[in-house]
């Protein structure tokens, strides 16, 4: 047992998930020597271009852990191959009320419904601005009214490597009709004159035919509108009464199987012509694996972050590594071999 499951989980888990993680932010701001607390090697076979962004590694931080922005220097250097921020929007944002996290440790999961809390763009633009960049940075943004996207996205492009935007995010509504397909093909359609960097779109996730023909159905606007890469997926909404809003996303290993399943049917639907980002459940090197043979670049892990500890970016780094010497190919070799 490492010395977090040992010691780091239990004191965290014995605090509120607001305070855990307010204490984790604590942490990540002092000068620890982060490359050996995360404990990931630096091997060139595991180097990938993702939408021309050179990576170290495919293992990246999704979006939701830094929702300010304040630690991603110190999440780079603890050898993650990119980190996303956010999500972040317009205005300022407290989120909803509490409770809004709930722990489901027997399943290695959570629920959330924190509701985008932010400083809001100028805030985080700022705190950008001042902050190194230890490893490739990208900016989540919600997927607001398409005036103010656009303009959060042009204050924060020149400060990041790439932009994600949350067309997924269960636990926010914006007032308007759930016409998501034309929203999302509006805003590709202001954002595709005036980008000059990467724009990823995060996807909700399915289980159901209908789920599956809508989330489709976004996947194909987003290419059609000159995405230069998807997320796949973002947390699947459910019933729990112990939230102040009664639902809320769910996240962690109980969504892994579903993960698999929805990259393979994305990567079928858009022809492997968009590099995809997997998201959900993603604990060890075995589920990023099977995450890249499925038709994966890369990963993003976030509530394994929280059970595992900041070892789990060194550990799937190395079985990675294992992976690819064992089998003597280059790690971009195996995506979509499944």
């Amino acid at each position: 047992m490492g010395l977090y499951r040992a010691v780091g989980r239990p004191l965290f888990f014995a605090l509120p998930p607001e305070a855990a993680h307010q204490l984790a932010g604590a942490l990540l701001a002092l000068p620890l020597p982060w490359p050996v607390i995360g404990g990931a090697e630096d091997d060139p076979r595991l180097r990938v271009s993702l939408a021309g962004i050179k990576l170290r590694n495919p293992v990246g931080l999704a979006a939701g852990f830094d929702k300010r922005c304040r630690h991603l220097d110190a999440l780079g250097r603890m050898g993650f191959g990119y980190v996303v921020g956010g999500t972040i929007t317009r205005a300022a944002r407290r989120g909803n009320p509490k409770p809004r996290i709930v722990r489901y440790p027997g399943r290695h999961s959570m629920v959330n419904a924190m509701g985008l809390p932010n400083p809001g763009v100028a805030a985080v633009a700022d705190r950008l601005a001042e902050t190194q960049r230890a490893a490739p940075r990208f900016a989540s943004l919600a997927d607001e009214a398409t005036a103010d996207v656009v303009f959060n996205h042009t204050l924060l492009e020149p400060l990041v490597d790439a932009v994600e935007l949350n067309a997924s995010c269960p636990n926010v509504s914006w007032g308007r009709d759930h016409d998501n397909e034309a929203h999302l093909a509006g805003l590709m359609r202001e954002l595709g004159t005036r980008r000059a960097k990467p724009l990823f779109v995060k996807l909700p996730p399915f289980r159901t035919d209908i789920e599956r023909e809508v989330v489709l159905a976004l996947a194909r606007v987003a290419q059609e509108g000159g995405a230069d890469g998807l997320t796949c997926s973002n947390t699947r909404p459910v019933r729990e009464p112990r939230l102040a809003t009664g639902t809320g996303g769910v996240s962690g290993q109980e969504l892994f199987a579903d993960t698999v399943h929805i990259l393979r049917e994305i990567r079928r639907a858009t022809g492997g012509l968009l590099p995809i980002n997997a998201c959900g459940g993603i604990f060890t090197a075995d589920d990023a694996l099977a995450c890249i043979e499925a038709g994966a670049t890369t990963v993003q892990v976030y509530t394994g972050l929280i059970y595992e500890g900041p070892r789990i970016v060194g550990n799937i780094i190395r079985g990675l590594a294992a992976a690819v010497r064992e089998r003597r190919v280059e790690l971009s070799s195996l995506v979509g071999a499944a």
